[in-house]
């Protein structure tokens, strides 16, 4: 089946689900290079979309999309499919497995897209929601667009932004924890200072997802330890070539847990002094004491790498390495000439 036979039989197929409840203003095709100029609110998801996945400010769609639309509580959903892997997964597979996928995800997006309606009307009371904003870690330089709408506090070459977390859906991996970003225009109706917010925010993060620090026990059988240090009373070698990890207990952008206070001030005593933090993505961080023996140039050659071969894009944290500094309580990036 030719590409474009193909489409058009997915899409009679999601209008004909009964328990969707589609209609032919709710699914469209948009080839690479156009624009969906003629709909509003598609068009700003697709720049949404294009800030937070390519950080630009555009509506000119990248990949060619099947986009759906789906009618919530007075609101609307969107999922943009790439038709590529879409047909693709057809090649493979045939057209049934790939419109019973696409006809689940959006079952899903539905059912828990009415509970976070629901959340939704109560944004504009600060009261509210306050106990659910939470701070996500981000690259300022691949996040720039998006920043531009948010409310954040940089640290070098990171942003740690305000988010008001909108709980799990059942079936969803602690790693998709649903959040929305708070606008620079829902926070002025709030009528609050920024560094209160946030303050109360990361409070908020580390009380939902705590500091623990992992450990290989053995290079040979990767055998993984992991500690809650504000829990327990833990003593590790952290001048040995497996160098610890420090993520959160959920791992969800666990690499937030470095700027916790109370994880720096743990660490330091841990430690004994000074230590350098390789940001390998969003999810984890590894430590390392000043006085250890990899130096900054080292751990800079390897957190490039990193970032090269392992991290998709919105993976990627930082390309800085940064120092903790226990008497002025401060992080800093430090160059790799040390």
């Amino acid at each position: 089946m030719a590409l474009q036979d193909f489409i058009i039989e997915l899409i009679e197929g999601l209008l004909d689900c009964e328990d969707l409840k589609l209609d032919d203003k709710d699914v469209r095709f948009y080839e690479k290079g156009t624009t969906a100029a003629d709909d509003e609110c598609l068009d700003d998801h697709i720049k949404w979309k294009n800030a937070r996945h390519y950080n630009t400010d555009s509506n000119i769609i990248r990949n060619s999309l099947l986009i759906v639309q789906l009618p919530v509580s007075g609101s609307v959903e969107y999922l943009s499919l790439s038709v590529g892997d879409l047909y693709r997964n057809y090649r493979r597979n045939g057209l049934q497995p790939v419109l019973a996928e696409v006809t689940a995800t959006l079952k899903q997006l539905r059912d828990s897209a009415y509970g976070r309606a629901e959340l939704l009307k109560k944004f504009h009371d600060l009261d509210a929601i306050r106990e659910r904003l939470i701070l996500r870690p981000l690259n300022y330089d691949n996040n720039d667009t998006v920043l531009s709408k948010g409310i954040y506090r940089r640290i070098g070459d990171i942003a740690l932004v305000l988010y008001i977390s909108l709980g799990t859906s059942e079936n969803e991996t602690s790693k998709d924890v649903l959040s929305t970003m708070v606008s620079r225009e829902l926070f002025q109706i709030w009528d609050v200072g920024e560094a209160e917010i946030l303050d109360q925010a990361l409070e908020n993060t580390m009380r939902l997802q705590a500091p623990v620090l992992c450990q290989l026990t053995s290079a040979t059988r990767f055998q993984l330890k992991r500690y809650k240090i504000l829990e327990e009373d833990v003593k590790l070698d952290f001048h040995s070539s497996l160098a610890p990890t420090l993520t959160t207990t959920q791992e969800v952008n666990g690499a937030i847990a470095a700027f916790y206070p109370e994880a720096q001030e743990r660490l330091y005593q841990m430690i004994g002094g000074d230590f350098y933090l390789v940001f390998t993505s969003i999810y984890d961080v590894h430590i390392h004491p000043t006085d250890g023996f990899i130096t900054v140039r080292k751990m800079q050659e390897l957190l490039n790498e990193t970032n090269r071969k392992m991290n998709k894009r919105e993976e990627v944290l930082s390309r800085q390495i940064y120092r903790y500094h226990g008497i002025k309580k401060e992080l800093e990036a430090v160059s790799p000439d040390l």
